[in-house]
């Protein structure tokens, strides 16, 4: 019994739901955090994104099951291709998270916002299981708007929309988890069975990825730094606060964080190619907690005193 729970978690993909966190990105960044209203609303829209994205994996799961069978990597974390579950489970499954998305969306969220952002995430996740991940340079781009959909999403659940500099972001921080994650399988694998991965590994190479890797960082950066110079208004002349100076104080330890992630990335492949444990770095975690603590206390400094 243990066992098929496992493999139904497997196959929902459950270590992948950290993606949709971005949902709360527009919430806190619009400095509507206290507003408790909301959050109702905010993590039925969380679960329902989970629920989209495992949609997207179950289908990938089954077009894939007998590519998947022919990798001993695969075969492990797989349970269509490994026999752990049947195929009408999967097919249950879809029937289930179909039936919670529809069901949830019209009578309980009723927001058409957050429902068509919905719909375009798993469009795009289809086009990208299907089609965009054979084809070198666009499948890291495709893959990559899936963060913004579902930061999009989260907007239009709370009727705000922040920074389209913020947005920049949030996309090239998926493009730079993507990156790596392809650099991190090169190294793994080896040219010849990432090609037999994905075909798109044909026209990668670690050094051309590597140059990727460093100008998405370097964009990052400084569309990060931008954003906060640009939403306390630097760029005009005056006399700024303290708390708008602390919040600059956070492009150093995201500069830290970078690194960090792109030293751990080159050092350790594996971490690449699973995201979820670069975040369990001790590094990360303080950086992290550092910088969204400071970031907490800048905007929300009128609200608190």
């Amino acid at each position: 019994m243990t066992s098929k729970i496992v493999s139904i978690l497997n196959l929902l993909r459950i270590r992948q739901y950290y993606k949709n966190v971005m949902i709360f990105v527009g919430v806190f960044f619009s400095e509507k955090l206290f507003e408790s209203d909301l959050y109702f609303t905010l993590i039925l829209g969380f679960i329902l994104l989970c629920c989209a994205s495992s949609f997207n994996y179950i289908i990938n799961d089954i077009k894939d099951i007998e590519n998947d069978k022919m990798h001993t990597e695969k075969l492990r974390k797989k349970p269509l291709a490994s026999g752990d579950l049947p195929l009408y489970s999967a097919i249950i499954l879809l029937v289930g998270i179909s039936s919670i998305i529809v069901f949830s969306s019209i009578f309980l969220i009723r927001n058409l916002g957050f429902i068509i952002f919905v719909i375009i995430m798993i469009i795009t996740g289809q086009l990208y299981n299907h089609f965009f991940k054979n084809y070198a340079f666009i499948d890291i781009i495709v893959l990559s708007t899936g963060y913004l959909w579902r930061a999009l999403a989260g907007c239009a659940i709370i009727n705000e929309f922040v920074s389209a500099w913020l947005f920049l972001a949030i996309f090239e921080i998926a493009m730079f988890l993507s990156i790596a994650k392809r650099k991190g399988d090169l190294e793994f694998l080896g040219k010849d069975k990432a090609i037999t991965h994905k075909k798109s590994y044909d026209q990668y190479s670690l050094k051309l990825l590597e140059q990727f890797h460093v100008i998405i960082a370097g964009s990052l950066f400084m569309t990060y730094s931008l954003y906060l110079i640009i939403h306390f208004n630097l760029a005009i002349p005056g006399i700024p606060v303290l708390y708008e100076y602390i919040a600059i104080s956070t492009i150093p330890i995201s500069l830290y964080i970078l690194m960090r992630y792109m030293y751990l990335t080159s050092a350790k492949p594996n971490i690449a190619r699973n995201t979820e444990r670069a975040f369990l770095d001790k590094g990360i975690i303080i950086a992290g907690a550092l910088l969204m603590g400071i970031l907490f206390f800048s905007f929300y400094f009128d609200t608190i005193f």
